[in-house]
Formats: C-alpha cells, structure tokens, sequence
C-alpha cells in the first residue's frame, strides 16, 4: 500500500502569526518558541515557513504516514501554505478528485488534501472534509488567512490580537502564552462559568483577550480591511422521527469510521460508550483488539478476549497535579483523571467512549424532563428558553454564587453564566433544546477538550466514534421518547452483545478524597495567594465549605473540587 493510499494522520500543534494590516516581518522565533511550547502534541518532529507578514509553525504526531506528515506545506508557486491538526478521513477519496484536476501531491499527507483542496474549491472545502480538524491557509494573491475549526469541535485553536495588532493563534493556550507580546489578565467572567460548569465553554477564556474559534466556524482575515466575525459553516441537523433500530448500524459505521486503517487500542474507563466501542470493535475485526482499562473490572475484556493492559488508578495527589500540567485552563471533570492515565498506556491511536452519555444516558433526560415538568408546573413557564439557571441539570452545573466577593460581583458585572446559551436551544421540546445546548457547549468545552488534551499529553490520536457527526445527527433524529425511554436506546442497541451496565463509567471518589489523601491540599485554598490576588472570593465561605465537607456535615465536592483545581490552575497561567 502506498503512502498515498494509506495517508497520514497529522495530529500535532499549530501556530502562527499573521499581520492583517501591513505585511511586517515575522521573527521566526518567535513562532518557533509557540510551537515548541507545545512539543507535547507534536514528538515526531518540528516545520516552519514564513513570508512577508505571516509566520506558520508546526509540531506533529505521525501516527502513520511517517515523513508524510511533515508540514507546513505550500504549493509549488507559493501561492497557499497551508497547516492542519487533525485527521481527514475522507483523504484518499478527495486526493483522487484533486488529482483528477490537475493538482500533483509530493507526499501522502492529509495536510496536502487540505492545502489543495483550498486552491480548488476555497472555505467549500469544509463541507467536503470529514474528520477532526484544525486548519489554517494562507493565500498570498489575497492577502488572506483562512482558520476554521472541524464540525464538533473536536481540534481546538486560539486566537488572540497582540498590542502591535498582530494576529496570533495556536492549538493550545499555553502556545500563544509563549509570545513575550500577550498580556495574562484573568478574566473573571471565565472563573464564574468554570465554577458552574466545571469547564471553560468555548466562548470565553481565563487569559482576557484570548478567543476560541467556535465549532463549525471559519475566520476569514483579509489584509487592509477591518476584521470580521467568524462565520458558521455546519449547523446541527433538525430533528425527526427515525426508528430506533437502525442505531446499532449507525454505531458499528461510526466505530469503522473511527477505527480507520491503523486497528487503534480502546479503552475501557469501566462505562457502557467504551464497552460498546470495544464490542463492535472486536466485532469487525479478525484479530484481538488492544484495550487499556482503568477503573473497569476486566469484564469486557474477558468477554471479548482482547490483548488487555490495566493502568493503576494512582495516588490522588499526583493525579491532581498531572490534571492541572495537561490542561492549562482547569478541567473540573474528575473523569479526567482516568483518561490521563489510560492515554499514557495506549498507544499512538486509540479509541473511546467518550460522549456516549451525554447523547444516550436516558436516565440523564430523564430526571431532566421530571425537573423541566415540575418547573413549568411551579412557574407556569411555557418555553425552555425562558427557564435561565434551569439549564443546570443538563449542563451538569453547581451553585457557585456563594464562593464570589462583593469586589468579585462587581468584576462579573451581572454575567449570567446559563442564560447566554438559551439561542442554542432553539425553541420546541425541552429535552431536545437542552440535548442541543449540551452538542454546542459541553461536547466542545468539556469531552471533546478532554479528549484532545488527554491524548495529545501523552502524544497520543484519541478518536471518538460517540462524537461523529453522522451519529449525532441520526441521535437528534430519534424521537424525545426514544431518548428518556426507561432503557437506553444505547443499551438496547448494544443488548446482545453486553449486558446492562451504566452508559457513563462510575466517578473517583474525589469526596472521600477531600476528606482524606487531599485534605491537605484542599484545607490550603483557606490561604490561597491566587485567589487572595485576585479579590474575587468570599475566602471565609470557602473555609465554611471546607470545614462543613471535611466533617461530614454537608456535602461540598463538587464545587470544592473545582476550587482546587482552578487555584492551582490560575497559580500556573499568572505565576
């Protein structure tokens, strides 16, 4: 098989600058020193190229395709450099219809289909592409720069504007912090959605200034012209009415799509999503598929006879501070931790379950609908729009008012953190808007970011089949009740090949770690520096909620766990 035909999966870390009203000289350095900052997502090897006004860097992952996956790549006259992190799918189909053109590839990386396929058919590329994705283009007969982001969210990139007004942006946070120019200013905005949420939603940042561009959205800069809001380029689909029994057909399509050509590991974190991805992985293939289990009992591992690894679980202290090194705004997600430790046991490509329940835990729509009854009931409340904090029990939120300051109420500004995101539940049945809610900011801010920094810490390709457009959509065509039916659509799916377990894996047991292993740790944010600078926090409440959890009292994890991992987090990003 040729390189062509088999590709090249070019996850890794992009950076770069680009000057959108004169074309000033790019310091190669300086993007290089983005880049590097990053070496953890891209091991395999290091590119850069610049031009007047624009400097590009690139660090990549070559989980196959070897050299192939160099980048960054220009055509042969120079007009379009181009950068990808992530994985197109469809490469091979669309180099046949490129090559079918006129246009000649030098290599068998997914980075040229990007890279042509702009020359072709410009931003209509993207409806073209499948996969995961990050890209960035430059045209120098426009003097334009061209970022989108993949339709889920699934590849990140950052972008911020420095005082000299140069444009910057990169895969990671920490990539644009390597840049002597960004100012770090926290933004208390961003703390306040953390600690309701426990993630940073897309549309924020804890670094004041800094931008994400949102999924599904293209930013087209354009040199000597003001610059304009990115532009959606996929929508969610409407939904439907489909039969319930075409989901196990649309599983085994998202898992083969996942599963490609390189026969990745799976993991098993121990629920029904990872479980499911092994089955119909074992299913397709003629050999032992390779699993990672933490927290799992080995169950599904027998079942299937797969060639098993198990990752210990780990001590709680040296868990905590491998979270806080791999995500550089704080990741609330305790589910985290496992992931973390099965990334470091897996492999270059591996698969999950991940966001398998956010789209089919039925008990989850379930006691939301009970809520969502009583609510209407109570206040006479016709739409879900209307219903502000009532998002909380989809959007898995904690009442945080409480922990903020007079001066931190003041620094909010009346910032509702909930209300923001009721255009995306687009009216209609209330477990429908709030299924949506979840697809446009939870998928993105917290599995799918999850995911990627998870495996790309550990120089690992974390492909998710639950996270696949196709299936997504043909999840929102299934009627409501089909959704909070009292089986899982997922487990009656998966019925004859596992028996009935939980969709999600079971949590750490972060409560009974604060009142032991980390009860130092947590007994600390009484005197906290980080957030004593900040003057944002009641720091006499929070020793309230320390002091009523650690005695039994009340219970308090959720939100103490988010404390501790942001003030760990913000003593990282303003050291």
């Amino acid at each position: 098989m040729t390189a062509w035909q088999r590709g090249a999966a070019e996850m890794g870390a992009i950076a770069g600058l680009f000057h959108p009203a004169t074309p000033k000289p790019v310091d190669p350095a300086r993007i290089r020193a983005m880049a590097t900052a990053m070496a953890h997502r891209g091991p395999d090897g290091a590119g850069e190229w610049t031009a007047p006004g624009v400097g590009f860097a690139h660090r990549w992952l070559a989980t196959i395709g070897g050299a192939a996956a160099a980048q960054p790549v220009a055509t042969p006259d120079l007009r379009y450099a181009a950068m990808l992190d992530g994985t197109i799918l469809n490469h091979a189909a669309l180099g046949a219809d490129l090559r079918a053109l006129g246009h000649r590839f030098t290599g068998g990386g997914d980075a040229e289909v990007v890279l042509h396929g702009f020359a072709a058919w410009g931003p209509a590329l993207l409806d073209r592409l499948e996969g995961s994705f990050a890209i960035v283009v430059h045209d120098a007969a426009t003097q334009t720069l061209f970022l989108a982001r993949d339709r889920l969210g699934a590849k990140p990139l950052h972008l911020a504007m420095l005082p000299d007004g140069a444009l910057i942006f990169a895969s990671e946070l920490r990539g644009l912090l390597a840049h002597p120019l960004l100012r770090r200013v926290p933004d208390a905005t961003a703390v306040a959605d953390y600690l309701t949420l426990g993630y940073v939603p897309d549309d924020t940042c804890m670094i004041a200034g800094v931008e994400k561009l949102p999924a599904a959205h293209f930013l087209l800069v354009e040199r000597g012209r003001p610059l304009r809001a990115a532009r959606r380029w996929w929508s969610l689909p409407e939904g439907g009415e489909t039969p319930v029994e075409a989901l196990l057909a649309e599983l085994r399509g998202a898992v083969a799509r996942a599963a490609g050509e390189e026969r990745p590991a799976a993991l098993l974190l121990g629920g029904l999503g990872d479980a499911a991805v092994v089955a119909l992985a074992a299913e397709a293939s003629g050999k032992a598929v390779a699993t990672v289990g933490v927290g799992d009992d080995g169950s599904v591992a027998a079942r299937f006879a797969t060639a098993h690894r198990r990752a210990g679980p780990g001590d709680p202290p040296a868990l905590l501070t491998g979270l806080v090194a791999t995500f550089d705004e704080p990741c609330g997600d305790p589910a985290a931790l496992a992931a973390i430790v099965a990334a470091r046991q897996s492999g270059p490509v591996v698969m999950s379950g991940a966001g398998a329940a956010l789209l089919l835990d039925s008990g989850r729509w379930r006691r939301f609908a009970r809520h969502e009854r009583w609510r209407r009931w109570r206040w006479k409340v016709p739409g879900l729009g209307e219903a502000g904090a009532d998002y909380a029990l989809a959007l898995g939120a904690a009442d945080a008012g409480g922990v903020w300051s007079a001066e931190g109420r003041r620094a909010l500004a009346g910032h509702d953190v909930l209300r923001r995101f009721a255009a995306a539940s687009r009216g209609g049945d209330p477990l429908d808007g709030a299924l949506r809610v979840d697809l446009a900011t939870r998928l993105p801010g917290q599995v799918l970011a999850m995911v990627d920094r998870a495996g790309m810490a550990a120089g690992a390709e974390w492909r998710t089949p639950f996270a696949d457009p196709r299936l997504v959509a043909f999840v929102l065509s299934l009627s409501v009740g089909v959704r909070q039916a009292r089986t899982s659509p997922l487990v009656g799916a998966m019925a004859r090949h596992l028996p009935a377990m939980p969709v999600a894996a079971p949590p750490p047991p972060v409560s009974q770690w604060l009142r032991g292993p980390l009860g130092a740790e947590v007994a600390r944010l009484e005197r906290s520096r980080p957030f004593a600078e900040t003057g944002w926090f009641d720091m006499a409440r929070i020793a309230q909620l320390i002091e009523r959890h650690r005695g039994g009292d009340d219970e308090h994890a959720a939100l103490l766990w988010r404390l501790l991992v942001l003030e760990r987090s913000l003593g990282r990003l303003f050291a």
